[in-house]
């Protein structure tokens, strides 16, 4: 029976308006500062952190409908027809739906999650951008500069969890009651 492997969560953690409000600072700073943060033809993506760090706490159903509105932020900052939507949300409902299987707490596993989630993303940004007509010949560049954007994300994150470690305080708690 399905009921049975089920367990009521009671989530106390950050709510969705001021991390949305988060995305749009990130998004901001993001766009007007990349051209100082290039680095191989790569900028690391701020956005993506702020995702993969709230699907990580709050799983896959959250992740996801936060994946979205970020993404569909994205797309408007962008001028994209969809893709960082799609990409967004899929990125944030597969990072929910590991999140559960392994130990998250440290700052090396959710940079690593980060710069994983960040190739995951362009990937599928990219497979989006070619159903739309993008042409495939940019493939090897637009591949190279992902890696490095994974990497500088990925250190991004680590430097960003170390900071936010220092000085300020969590107060995110899961009961789960079975």
């Amino acid at each position: 029976m399905r009921n049975s492997f089920r367990s009521i969560e009671v989530v106390a953690g950050p709510a969705l308006a001021p991390s949305i409000g988060l995305v749009l600072i990130a998004l901001f700073v993001q766009t007007t500062f990349a051209q100082f943060m290039v680095f191989h033809g790569a900028v690391p993506s701020l956005v993506t952190i702020a995702v993969v760090l709230y699907a990580a706490k709050l799983g896959a159903r959250r992740g996801a409908l936060f994946g979205l509105i970020a993404g569909l932020l994205e797309d408007c900052f962008a001028g994209t027809a969809g893709a960082w939507t799609i990409a967004t949300t899929v990125t944030a409902l597969a990072v929910g739906g590991i999140s559960r299987t392994f130990f998250s707490d440290g700052f090396a596993m959710l940079g690593a999650l980060v710069a994983i989630a960040v190739l995951l993303r362009d990937a599928l940004f990219w497979g989006v951008m070619s159903l739309e007509g993008y042409p495939a010949g940019f493939a090897v560049a637009h591949a190279h500069a992902a890696i490095w954007q994974a990497t500088m994300t990925g250190v991004a994150a680590v430097i960003y969890l170390v900071l936010r470690d220092r000085f300020i305080t969590d107060r995110m708690t899961v009961e789960r009651y079975p």
